[in-house]
């Protein structure tokens, strides 16, 4: 199978379960991170292990466990941070965790919207109607399209989170 394709059919396969399809039964360490390590299979770079989820909940990224067993709430938001900890720094991840806590939105809605979103942006890369028209059989112009969009974003949430430390009120 061509190298494009596989990229884009572990895109495809790649989805976060619903909001209601995460446990609600209380699961202990390890079996939250098998649990969302399941949905990392072709993505083991954002593998999580009990240690780090254990991490998290001591800098108070998640609210506190009860009776050593982790909630949906808390759940979708360790799959947030697992996902999003790939390309922010933990202090910029509290601080984003921080802002969304501050909204007063709910664990569910926010966790839907970014579900929706990756899935959304995921998509892109395999349908060229929702992208920039490239030629599709190009890797190298695909590549360094998708290289310089991370640039830029990395560059604007830099600035972000710079801004956030400078004025904490805002």
């Amino acid at each position: 199978m061509n190298e494009n394709i596989q990229i884009h059919e572990a895109l495809k396969r790649f989805t976060l379960p619903t909001y209601h399809e995460i446990p609600d039964v209380g699961l202990y360490l390890d079996q939250v991170a098998k649990y969302m390590n399941s949905f990392m299979i072709d993505f083991p770079e954002m593998n999580v292990t009990p240690s780090m989820i254990s991490n998290y909940a001591k800098q108070k990224l998640i609210d506190r466990v009860n009776k050593k067993r982790y909630t949906r709430d808390q759940i979708a938001v360790l799959l947030m941070i697992a996902l999003t900890k790939t390309v922010l720094s933990i202090d910029h991840v509290r601080t984003l965790m921080d802002d969304v806590r501050e909204t007063g939105i709910t664990t569910e809605e926010i966790y839907t919207r970014f579900r929706g979103l990756l899935s959304e942006i995921l998509s892109s890369f395999s349908e060229p109607e929702l992208s920039v028209q490239m030629d599709p059989d190009n890797e190298l112009e695909h590549m360094t399209r998708n290289v310089i969009i991370t640039i830029a974003h990395k560059m604007y949430l830099e600035r972000y989170f710079e801004n956030r430390a400078k004025n904490p009120e805002e």
